[in-house]
């Protein structure tokens, strides 16, 4: 039985502080079992939304205004990371960095988990693809997906490894990675 959680963040701007949306998609035996998701409120300081990633995401301070900040989300949020056999996340450096800043600006422990990138397991197992951004990867497999929306694009991301186990023939993800020629990385070690 295979357990993982798939996770995005949406940022106000480039501060990896500045996380205005938190996504997290549970798959267990290789089906979605859960989605939730969280419109946050930067910490102060790191609440002003840029244009630019306003009309990426679509998100603006009135949108988080009343909601919470992560330190009020992170105990659900990382209790459901704690859980998992592995966290993924498309373009792990990103959202992973975004994590580990926050929780360093809120002053909370760290958890300890393994995670990969679907983006870079997507570059070997379909390397002739133009490119492996997430609405790309989604396309290729046939999911529709509202892109920069952190709820859905954590819950393809979830889709897309499950397609790439199934168009390598992989029973597990141990196999999937041994295919790729990837291992699994530690966060917070």
């Amino acid at each position: 039985m295979m357990k993982f959680a798939s996770i995005d963040f949406e940022t106000a701007n480039y501060s990896r502080v500045s996380i205005c949306a938190a996504g997290i998609a549970i798959f267990m035996d290789g089906e979605l079992s859960e989605s939730p998701h969280w419109l946050v409120r930067p910490p102060k300081g790191y609440g002003w939304f840029r244009e630019d990633f306003t009309e990426i995401h679509g998100l603006t301070r009135f949108d988080v205004q009343d909601a919470p900040e992560f330190s009020a989300i992170a105990p659900e949020f990382l209790e459901r990371l704690a859980r998992a056999d592995v966290v993924i996340a498309h373009n792990a450096q990103f959202d992973l960095g975004a994590l580990q800043a926050t929780l360093n600006h809120f002053g909370l422990r760290c958890p300890e988990f393994e995670y990969l990138c679907t983006y870079r397991l997507a570059e070997r197992i379909w390397p002739d693809l133009p490119n492996h951004r997430l609405n790309t990867l989604a396309a290729h497999i046939g999911h529709e997906f509202q892109h920069h929306n952190a709820q859905a694009d954590a819950e393809a991301a979830g889709k897309v490894l499950l397609a790439m186990m199934k168009y390598t023939g992989a029973e597990t993800l141990a196999e999937l990675l041994q295919k790729a020629r990837m291992a699994r990385r530690r966060f917070c070690t």
